[in-house]
C-alpha cells in the first residue's frame, strides 16, 4: 500500500473536507496540469469548480518559484509532489498545507558527482603526502646539519 502511494497519483481523505493530494512521480514540467486535476477530484461534490481551478492556479504559481528557481528543476526532472488541502466551505476557498516536494536525480547524475568528489580528494591527499614528504626531508637535512654542528662543537 505505501508503495503505491509512493508512486502513483492519488487522493487519501484525511477528515471531513480535508485530503492528501499526490502528484505521483512525473516530469516537473507536468505538476501544474496534474496538481489541478487531482484537486479536481478531490474536491468534486465540496467545492465549485470555478473556486478549486483558481485556488489551485495561485498554488502552482507558488509551486512554480519553488520548483524552478529554487531547487533549480528542468522541465523532464522527475518530481513528486504531495500537500494537504483543506476546503473551508465558509470563505469559499482551498487552503493548502506545505507542500513536500521530492526530486529524482539520476543514478548517473549521483556517480558523476560522487566520482569528481573522489578525485578532489585523492589530488588533495596526494597534495599532503608531498607536502609530508618536503617536510620530513627537511627535517632530515636539518637534523644532519645538527649533528654536524654538534661535532664541530664536541670536537
Amino acid at each position: 500500500m505505501e508503495e503505491y502511494r509512493q508512486i502513483y497519483t492519488g487522493v487519501t481523505l484525511k477528515a471531513a473536507r480535508t485530503a492528501e493530494l499526490r502528484t505521483g512521480i512525473i516530469p516537473a514540467a507536468r505538476f501544474a496540469d496534474k496538481l489541478r486535476r487531482v484537486a479536481l477530484a478531490a474536491f468534486k461534490g465540496y467545492a465549485p469548480r470555478d473556486v478549486i481551478i483558481r485556488d489551485v492556479a495561485e498554488f502552482n504559481r507558488k509551486l512554480y518559484d519553488v520548483i524552478v528557481n529554487r531547487m533549480g528543476c528542468a522541465k523532464g526532472d522527475l518530481i513528486r509532489i504531495t500537500v494537504d488541502v483543506s476546503y473551508d466551505e465558509e470563505g469559499q476557498r482551498l487552503i493548502f498545507g506545505e507542500p513536500k516536494i521530492d526530486r529524482f536525480v539520476p543514478e548517473s547524475e549521483i556517480r558523476a558527482v560522487y566520482e569528481a568528489k573522489i578525485r578532489d580528494l585523492e589530488a588533495e591527499l596526494d597534495r599532503l603526502r608531498k607536502e609530508l614528504e618536503e617536510e620530513r626531508s627537511r627535517r632530515e637535512s636539518l637534523r644532519r646539519r645538527l649533528e654536524e654542528l654538534l661535532k664541530e662543537l664536541g670536537g
